[in-house]
């Protein structure tokens, strides 16, 4: 970055942190915060919706340690999905960032970076709502994402991974429905303790059952061969 370069954004922090004076001087409110607010939205919602439809939006997720699959999204739904991010984003943003004095000055990311963040960060639970409506959890690929943690295609012909993929199919039909979803939920970045919520059960109980699974469809296979 040139010295130029350096002036400008030091000059874009300094108006946003008057701006964020101003808007926690005011509680949030005022025509200066309306004006802001919406055109944060629309200029989030634009981002967002070009960062879903492109797959870009899973790449920004990984770099801040949110693994997700990927799968094929329509139009409609990309929208839909960047919408309900944006929405999530804009509460983080409004009260950690704002209320909370997460961002600042010093912190030395402009105001609609750090509203960017906040959405990519939004992202992965609009994701997972997704997969689970519109696919339910028998339909969700499982073999897929598993398959890329535990290696069950094994490395070499596109035959031999073709017979392993097959393996890796039946031994997860073998699981019951409990048993599917607690890799799905997993392997789309679930702590233990968040999936005992979900499921009722206690981390220790998540982690035991989680083995159990995943001891299963790896033995299947072996026990074909």
């Amino acid at each position: 970055m040139g010295s130029s370069d350096s002036a400008l954004a030091a000059d874009r922090l300094r108006v946003d942190g008057v701006l964020v004076q101003h808007f926690r001087e005011s509680g949030l409110s005022g025509p200066r915060w309306d004006q802001f607010h919406r055109q944060l939205l629309g200029y989030g919602l634009t981002f967002v919706t070009r960062l879903v439809r492109s797959g870009a939006m899973f790449s920004r997720c990984g770099r801040h340690g949110r693994y997700l699959q990927q799968q094929e999204i329509s139009l409609q739904e990309a929208e839909e999905m960047a919408n309900d991010a944006v929405y999530e984003g804009f509460v983080y943003f409004r009260d950690r960032g704002l209320l909370g004095r997460e961002w600042s000055v010093e912190r030395g990311q402009p105001l609609n970076e750090y509203f960017v963040n906040a959405c990519v960060l939004a992202f992965p639970n609009v994701y997972r709502r997704w997969q689970t409506q519109a696919h339910g959890w028998q339909d969700v690929r499982l073999v897929d994402t598993l398959a890329s943690l535990e290696h069950v295609v094994a490395e070499g012909t596109p035959e031999d991974a073709v017979i392993e993929q097959q393996a890796a199919n039946a031994a997860f039909a073998t699981l019951s429905e409990d048993g599917r979803r607690l890799l799905f939920l997993h392997d789309q970045g679930y702590s233990h303790a968040e999936i005992g919520e979900l499921m009722r059960l206690t981390p220790r109980a998540v982690e035991g059952r989680i083995r159990r699974a995943r001891l299963a469809v790896r033995r299947r296979p072996e026990e074909e061969r």
